[in-house]
């Protein structure tokens, strides 16, 4: 066994979180969900992840991004708009102030978001369990990394981004496994690079 395939051998969502946000500038979520990874990829626009402690990094259309938890950062449309949005876990979402506005933002998967044609659409998939990626891959990633689209040879992100948008039957099983898929072809573009291994 490879040395990717031996870090990546326990990672298994399951009923991980799902998200498709169609949003208008100006935008910002802060993603206080305490998951222990995420993947995100924007489809139209662009997005900054502005984590507290580190530089902001942007990513643009077909990039994926793959960050660390448990620690809360910001995601928005540029790194110095102030977030008025908290996504909570499994994908509850409220104002500063506590108030819940899920049902009025429907920020999860089949949704249409803030606005059906906005500038930005990003789609992130969410490991809500430690174990469903093992604490040896946690250990061996940064905390945040990205892979540029002319690296992402596999269409998964794609294919993910398609199915976070459908509601059939056995949604929550394509969707966990498409997101071990994606994380598996994301690891293997960024471990491809020069002076990276696993």
């Amino acid at each position: 066994m490879d040395a990717l395939a031996d870090l990546l051998s326990g990672a298994r969502a399951n009923s991980a979180a799902f998200c498709r946000a169609v949003l208008e500038p100006p935008w910002a979520l802060r993603i206080a969900d305490e998951a222990p990874l995420a993947l995100a990829t924007v489809l139209r626009g662009h997005a900054w992840i502005v984590p507290d402690d580190d530089t902001p990094v942007i990513i643009n259309v077909g990039d994926v991004a793959i960050i660390k938890g448990p620690e809360p950062y910001t995601v928005g449309d540029d790194p110095a708009t102030a977030p008025d949005i908290i996504v909570h876990a499994g994908n509850r979402l409220t104002t500063l102030d506590g108030t819940d506005v899920t049902d009025q933002l429907r920020l999860g998967p089949n949704t249409s978001g803030v606005r059906p044609n906005g500038s930005a659409v990003v789609v992130s998939g969410t490991y809500r369990v430690g174990g469903d990626v093992g604490a040896r891959l946690l250990d061996a990633l940064p905390h945040m990394l990205i892979v540029p689209a002319a690296d992402v040879r596999e269409p998964i992100a794609d294919l993910l981004a398609d199915e976070v948008s459908r509601d059939a039957p056995g949604q929550q099983l394509v969707l966990d496994r498409l997101l071990d898929l994606a994380l598996i072809a994301t690891l293997r573009a960024w471990f491809a690079r020069p002076g990276t291994s696993p």
